[in-house]
């Protein structure tokens, strides 16, 4: 039984069909800021501005395309009254697991990052991350 095989699909959908409408989403959701949008709205709405202090790094024009892709795909929503997005349903799931992802990032580096050779340039594994588990950003205070 192959990968594909394998996956606990019951819709008709197949993400290794180039054609089928899962893989564009699965593109739109895995860019690099879209999921990390999308995981910044698990906690409520936000304003363009909030967002933007959230997911450190991103420019204004990046967010305003990736909020348009986002609601283009549904995954989340404008209120144009109080100026704030917020995830759909879809959205929400997708941001959900989205969590998972990041927590087996995290057990992967400590893994990664403890076998690499000191003193070869490699990074430690507080390298960019505070105590309290925040990475800290470039010129920022931490």
């Amino acid at each position: 039984m192959t990968s594909s095989e394998n996956l606990k699909n019951p819709h008709h959908f197949n993400v290794f069909a180039s054609a089928c409408p899962s893989r564009k989403l699965l593109n739109d959701v895995t860019r690099r800021w879209s999921i990390l949008v999308l995981a910044a709205l698990l906690d409520g709405s936000l304003r363009f501005g909030q967002i933007r202090e959230k997911v450190d790094g991103i420019s204004d024009r990046m967010l305003s395309a990736t909020l348009s892709a986002l609601a283009e795909d549904r995954l989340i929503v404008k209120d144009d009254a109080a100026g704030t997005y917020s995830l759909t349903e879809p959205g929400r799931q997708i941001a959900r697991q989205s969590l998972d992802l990041f927590d087996s990032l995290y057990r992967a580096l400590d893994e990664i990052v403890d076998r690499r050779p000191m003193g070869d340039g490699a990074v430690s594994s507080d390298d960019g991350v505070m105590s309290d588990g925040a990475v800290a950003s470039e010129g920022k205070a931490a």
